[in-house]
C-alpha cells in the first residue's frame, strides 16, 4: 500500500514554522519584492487601475446633482463625500437618476443613508426622474416608498 521508505505525514503541522521562536520574521527594511515606479510630477490620485472609476457628474449649480450610469461599491465613497457636501451646503438637493442603468445594494444603502440625514437637518432631497432600474432597485431593496421613487412620474411635477 505505502513504501516504507517515504515518511509519514500524519501529525506534521504545516504551519509550526508560525509558533517557532527560531524562525526569522521577515525584517521590515528588507527588499520588496514589486515595486511600482509612479514618476515624481504624477498626482497618486491620477494614476488609474485597470478598470475605469466611474464618477457623480456634479453640475454648475451645486444643489442639483446627476447620477452616472452604474453606481456601484467601487465608487460608493466618492459619492457619499459629493452627496454629503452638496446636502450640507444647501437646503434642497435634487438628484437626477435618469441615466441609472446599473446600481447595487451598496449605493442604496449610502442614498438612504443621505435622506435620513436630510431628514435629520430638515432639508429637502429629492430623486428627478429616477430610471426604471433605479426605482425596481429601490422596490426590491424595500426603499422605493422612503425615497419618494415609488412612481415613475416622480420629478415630472
Amino acid at each position: 500500500m505505502t513504501e516504507k521508505d517515504k515518511e509519514s505525514l500524519i501529525g506534521y503541522d504545516p504551519l509550526a514554522w508560525m509558533n517557532d521562536e527560531t524562525a526569522e520574521a521577515p525584517d521590515a527594511s528588507s527588499e520588496p519584492v514589486a515595486e511600482i515606479l509612479i514618476p515624481p510630477d504624477t498626482d497618486v490620485q491620477d494614476v488609474n487601475t485597470a478598470e475605469p472609476v466611474a464618477e457623480t457628474v456634479i453640475e454648475s449649480d451645486s444643489s442639483k446633482l446627476s447620477l452616472d450610469a452604474t453606481l456601484n461599491i467601487q465608487n460608493v465613497t466618492q459619492l457619499q463625500e459629493k452627496l454629503l457636501s452638496a446636502l450640507h451646503a444647501n437646503e434642497q438637493l435634487e438628484i437626477d437618476a435618469s441615466a441609472v442603468s446599473s446600481v447595487d445594494t451598496a449605493s442604496m444603502q449610502l442614498l438612504v443613508i443621505l435622506k435620513q440625514e436630510a431628514i435629520k437637518n430638515n432639508k429637502e432631497l429629492v430623486f428627478d426622474f429616477p430610471s426604471d432600474k433605479f426605482i425596481e432597485a429601490a422596490e426590491l431593496l424595500g426603499i422605493a416608498e422612503m425615497l419618494a421613487v415609488d412612481q415613475a412620474a416622480a420629478g415630472f411635477f
